[in-house]
Order: structure tokens, then sequence, then C-alpha cells
């Protein structure tokens, strides 16, 4: 079925509306009647949301902090970081999902081959992270009307006054043996908890924004652009249910230079990753051998395969339709202008 790149045009533009400032994120070129439909698909898909928005959604989770602290009541004490697709630049919606990490900060667990020569024992870590949660849910049900306590290993508020969405994830520290030699928290884990499960879970989250960040700035922005689009594909086909993790790996696998970007150079990464994808889809070995930003994952397992031909059949219709247009020409002719 061919694109409707109207309708895929209208749901760009909702994804990039902020209700609060009553404008929208998107160039200029985004109300040209003179440039084609696909082109503007294909370009706007891949614009970074400014920066003056994702600081609302900051903004929203920084409250959410202040609120929590001026509310505990606890033994032990905390402390925050930040996670989500707005710490890497390469979210596509002006209200994106913001986690922030509420890490117990008076103990940790020691990694592999991490002598534990002062073990904790003033009280039991699960039964803390319970209360940190109780605590949580009550101190943002007096503040918030819009309390989700449904999350498995988090709860969510809306901030209704920021129109922004955040996510209180409860953690621990893990300490590997990489973090305690060098004190630099790119090697520091976290301990996600599953309340349903009573199981902790380990995650590398700084290490993943570091990596994520390293290479769009190696590539002047190239590899989040190829990220974006294929977040964008997904978000407006609703069959595709590859994860945005997913989506991150296969971009990040693929080779700096190739998605080195330069001016009009929207068409060359999409072609990369188009030839990425096909690459991964039939190379079985390959695609069990790629690894996580982080390096601690291998997601691209056989049950992504049908999900990856989906998203390249979808991206290889916009690269196709883009290229009978003379795609160029726009901007040399200065038609194609970025706000």
């Amino acid at each position: 079925m061919a694109i409707d790149y109207e309708k895929r045009l209208q749901n760009l533009s909702a994804r990039r509306y902020d209700n609060e400032l009553n404008e929208s994120v998107l160039t200029k070129s985004f109300s040209s009647t003179s440039i084609p439909k696909n082109i503007k698909y294909l370009m706007e898909s891949m614009v970074k949301i400014d920066k003056r928005y994702n600081n609302r959604t900051i903004e929203a989770a920084r409250r959410v902090q202040k609120h929590l602290e001026d509310g505990y009541d606890l033994h032990f004490s905390r402390t925050y970081r930040t996670q989500g697709s707005v710490t890497t630049s390469t979210n596509i919606k002006v209200h994106s999902d913001f986690d922030l990490l509420t890490i117990i900060n008076r103990y940790h667990y020691n990694g592999i081959g991490v002598p534990n020569d002062n073990p904790y024992n003033d009280s039991d870590p699960n039964s803390d992270i319970k209360k940190l949660r109780k605590q949580s849910e009550e101190i943002m049900d007096e503040i918030y009307d819009e309390v989700d306590k449904t999350g498995k290993k988090n709860i969510a508020i809306f901030n209704k006054s920021l129109n922004r969405k955040v996510d209180i994830v409860f953690c621990f520290w893990y300490n590997s043996k990489k973090y305690e030699e060098t004190s630099d928290e790119y090697y520091r884990g976290i301990y996600l908890f599953d309340f349903t499960k009573n199981e902790k879970i380990l995650d590398y989250p700084f290490a993943h924004i570091d990596q994520v960040n390293s290479k769009g700035d190696a590539t002047n922005d190239g590899s989040r652009k190829a990220i974006r689009l294929l977040k964008t594909l997904k978000a407006d086909n609703e069959d595709i249910e590859l994860s945005s993790f997913h989506l991150t790996t296969i971009v990040h696998s693929i080779d700096n230079t190739k998605l080195y970007y330069r001016t009009g150079g929207e068409i060359s990464i999409a072609k990369v990753v188009s030839n990425q994808l096909e690459k991964i889809i039939l190379d079985s070995h390959y695609r069990k051998s790629i690894e996580s930003p982080n390096g601690t994952e291998k997601p691209l397992k056989d049950d992504t395969v049908d999900d990856m031909k989906k998203i390249k059949a979808d991206l290889d219709e916009l690269i196709a339709d883009v290229q009978k247009e003379f795609y160029l020409n726009y901007f040399q002719k200065g038609e194609i202008i970025y706000s």
C-alpha cells in the first residue's frame, strides 16, 4: 500500500506540537507548498527536537525530584539520574516520556571481582526499595492528579502545567570492578527492581547514553538522524513492534563514516540504514553478533526479523518516492530551509 504522506505529515506535526507554547518543532520548509510531501516527511522525520522543548521535560523531572525529597521520611539517602531519548536527543515527540532514576544511595551491590569488605546489614534492601516506592506513591498522590501506579518497575506522573509525563524508576547502585577502579560512572550499573517478581534487573544506562551521544557527535548528528527516522517510521506504522532499543542498536551497528551528515545528506543516510537492515535480516550470524550500544546485550534475535522487514519495506518505499523528485534541487534553490 502506498504511503499516505498527507496523513503521516499530520501525525508528525501532532507529535511535535507543544500545547503550552502553542507552536510546533518544524522547519520553515514544512509549510511550503512547493516541496513534495515525501521529501518533507523524510526531512522532518530526522530533525531534532529543539532544546527549549526538551528543557521543559527536564524541568518536569526536576520538580518531581524536589517533591520527593521534600516528602520522604526514610532511613537512607537517595540520589537521582535521568535516562530516555531526551538525554540523547533522539526523541521524536515534544512530549516524550522521561525516566527519573531514583536510587538508594546508602549502599550498593558489588559486581563480579569486587571484594565485599564491608557488607551492609542494617536493613533489608528489598524492604527498603518497597518503602521507597510506597512513599513515592503517597507523595505523588498528594500533588498530581494523574499518578499511574501499575508499572512493574516504576510509577508515572503527568505534569499538567508542563504537559509532560515522568516515570519514577526505583533502583539500587551496582558497582562493577571497572567502576571501582576508575570511579567513572560510565562503568557503573543500576539494579532496576521488578516489584511483581521481587527480582533485580541489571542495566548500564550511563554507558548507553554516553555511547549514543558519542556516536551522534562523531557523525555530525547523522546517527541521531537515522534513529529519529526509524522511530518515526515505527510511530506511523502500527504493525511494527520493534522497540526504540532495537532501532538504536541497529543504527549503532553502522560504521560512523557511513553515517556522517552533510547538508542534503538525509537520503544518503536513509539508504545506509536500508542497506544495514538488509544485511542484518539476511545474515543470521551477523545479526546475533550485534551488541547494544553499551555492549551488554545482543537484542536482534530471530523474533525481530519480521518487524525489521516491515520497517525496511516502509523505508525503501520512502527512499524510492524521494528519489523520483529532484531532491537536491530543493537545497540548491534554497527552498529547503531549517529554522
